[in-house]
């Protein structure tokens, strides 16, 4: 119901709305998932390289060779937490080819052996197999501060590795930490000597990483935003040039109508001019033709071919001779005949013009019969157009009721009675109840223009 009265711009503004809102929803979505997915993915290979990088260089690889002493474990602690701190690493653990943790941020952790067929990861890094996922542990923030240095012990932390069946307790200040887990082999010589597993905290990554999606999320809503007042603003700027065409086509059109008509006027008026007994004939059918028009409501289209019909009807009289057409007595049984081939003269002339082809059908059936016994083609009942059936009943009353030199026009009431006389046989029994429901006084004021060469009888 609300789309009925809202205007066209609207109904355009609210559906671009809709569709750029879902568009950018799309976009939006797709766009911070393929980051995500992006940035999880380097993050991952980053933490591995970084991770594999130090060993051989800055970190010892015999720790996976033999077993270290308390001072060595110190020192390969601050060195392992100050370079692995630049990652936000917040607990790792190294493990030799059996499986055995050689070294870890929590003392707990330290000579407990995995069984690597409980834990795929660590049998795929001691297989050469980097592998990493999502996860959470509990540890203490600090340690992946860059830059930490912390001493044996002080920051115990309880990840998921440990399987022992009392888990080792966390150290003060751990809390729960999302993290990604990475599993990087360790080589020297090209052999592989032992795996490490690095816990990352990606917090302030998964941050940034908000961020990033929450400014592309904005500037790809603030395009949509500028997208629709562009393409509303075209929509509307054409809709208004649209609108003005249409309106001066409408004008034009409206204007070659009119020009039509007044040539069809201007036609029919050399008609009556060369039938001078005539005069004014095919105005005064039109304005009968439009009383029948209204009593039987008929509008729309139809009305402008009807009264075309009405004055075209007697074009073809063009073809019939002048000493026929202004024969001022009686015709003769052949000047009949010439005289009843104006019907197909006039159809003929306009034949050919494309918006008069309904008007040529007019033109050809004025002068059928309801009975079938008109010319030229004797069709009978509703076979007749209906134009030509309701131009018949106007052209005979205004024939009726016009004077010729041979005769005096009949009064109206006289002519009313003959047209009601021969309903049915002559006329449609329709039209002519529709014409008879006319009040007089109007047919009055149309005959009053009709010829009148003798002398008025006025009814007692």
């Amino acid at each position: 119901m609300l789309t009925r009265v809202m205007s066209p711009v609207a109904r355009f503004s609210l559906a671009l709305a809709a569709v750029l809102a879902v568009t950018a929803l799309i976009l939006g979505t797709g766009t911070a998932y393929l980051i995500g997915r992006y940035v999880d993915d380097e993050t991952t290979a980053f933490t591995q390289d970084a991770v594999a990088s130090h060993f051989g260089s800055v970190f010892s690889d015999d720790v996976f060779q033999r077993g270290l002493t308390s001072d060595e474990r110190q020192e390969l602690l601050e060195v392992v937490t100050f370079h692995f701190s630049i990652y936000h690493v917040v607990a790792t653990d190294f493990f030799d080819r059996t499986g055995k943790i050689v070294f870890s941020y929590d003392s707990d952790e330290i000579g407990r052996q995995l069984d690597s067929a409980t834990y795929p990861e660590l049998a795929s890094a001691l297989n050469g197999v980097r592998e990493a996922d999502r996860t959470t542990i509990v540890a203490d923030p600090k340690l992946g501060v860059p830059g930490s240095a912390v001493g044996y012990g002080s920051f115990n932390t309880h990840h998921m590795v440990a399987d022992a069946p009392v888990a080792a307790t966390p150290g003060a200040g751990t809390r729960e930490i999302p993290a990604l887990e990475a599993w990087v082999p360790v080589k020297q010589n090209g052999q592989i000597v032992g795996a490490v597993v690095v816990w990352r905290d990606i917090a302030p990554l998964d941050a940034a990483l908000m961020r990033i999606q929450i400014t592309i999320a904005a500037i790809i809503a603030l395009a949509a935003a500028f997208l629709w007042l562009v393409l509303r603003g075209v929509y509307a700027r054409s809709s208004k040039r649209i609108v003005a065409q249409a309106s001066a086509l409408e004008d034009a059109l409206a204007l070659r109508e009119r020009t039509y008509d007044a040539t069809l006027t201007a036609l029919t008026s050399a008609l009556d001019f060369r039938d001078n007994e005539t005069g004014g004939h095919s105005d005064r059918v039109v304005a009968y033709m439009e009383l029948l028009l209204e009593q039987m409501d008929i509008h729309g289209p139809e009305l402008a071919t009807l009264r075309r019909g009405a004055l075209l009807h007697d074009v073809g009289k063009i073809g019939v001779p002048d000493n026929v057409l202004r024969k001022p007595t009686a015709l003769s049984e052949g000047e009949w005949a010439v005289m009843k081939r104006h019907p197909e003269f006039g159809a003929r002339i306009i034949a050919g013009i494309p918006f008069l082809e309904d008007v040529a059908r007019i033109v050809r059936h004025h002068h059928e019969r309801w009975d079938g016994m008109g010319y030229p083609d004797g069709l009978k009942g509703d076979r007749i157009p209906l134009g030509a059936r309701i131009f018949a009943v106007g052209d005979s009353f205004d024939a009726m009721t016009s004077d010729r030199p041979y005769r005096r026009g009949l009064l109206i009431d006289a002519a009313r009675e003959e047209i009601r006389r021969c309903a049915n046989s002559q006329f449609d029994p329709a039209v002519v109840t529709a014409f008879l429901s006319i009040p007089v006084a109007r047919l009055v004021a149309i005959a009053d223009d009709a010829p009148h060469t003798h002398p008025r009888v006025v009814a007692s």
